[in-house]
């Protein structure tokens, strides 16, 4: 039987739905099939959410501990960075937005949502789907900082919204 990476209790980012906690470790078998090990991880942007992922998946998955405090400063660096110009064919703009989002790496999700936000910051004008990505790409990103600051959501967002909001009053 394969052995788990993680064990219960754990932080834990799953890079399309964020961070949260492995609750269990369970053996589970469907439709008479062998039984394997299980990580029931219950997420923080939406908790009573309990997502399972096969223990032996969790790599493939893309499970990965939540960055450590000098990751985070980088991270605070990157979304008070200078922004890059997303393009302007909205099709286009926002393929290269979602991509980013769904790969996972936070680090591309940060400049995305600094890019979306300065893009709103400076046109005033978001569609609806670039409103959509950005709700997405915050709560990923405002989950880990939430699992690593041990503080809530909404905490987190707030933070990552002041941050963004400095890159604007430096210009």
């Amino acid at each position: 039987m394969e052995t788990s990476t993680f064990r219960v209790g754990d932080k834990i980012i799953h890079p399309s739905h964020g961070a949260g906690v492995v609750t269990e470790i369970k053996e589970l078998g469907f439709f008479g099939r062998k039984s394997k090990l299980y990580y029931s991880i219950e997420l923080l942007s939406e908790p009573g959410t309990v997502v399972m992922v096969p223990v032996k998946d969790a790599g493939k998955v893309g499970l990965r501990p939540p960055l450590s405090l000098s990751q985070l400063r980088k991270l605070w660096r990157r979304l008070r960075g200078e922004p890059n110009a997303l393009p302007s064919d909205h099709k286009e703009r926002y393929s290269v937005v979602r991509t980013a989002i769904e790969d996972g790496d936070v680090f591309e999700i940060a400049d995305v949502l600094r890019d979306l936000w300065w893009k709103d910051y400076t046109v005033r004008k978001m569609t609806t789907e670039g409103k959509r990505l950005y709700a997405k790409g915050m709560r990923l990103l405002a989950s880990e900082v939430a699992a690593i600051q041990d503080s809530d959501l909404a905490e987190a967002e707030a933070r990552i919204s002041e941050t963004l909001d400095e890159q604007a009053e430096q210009e």
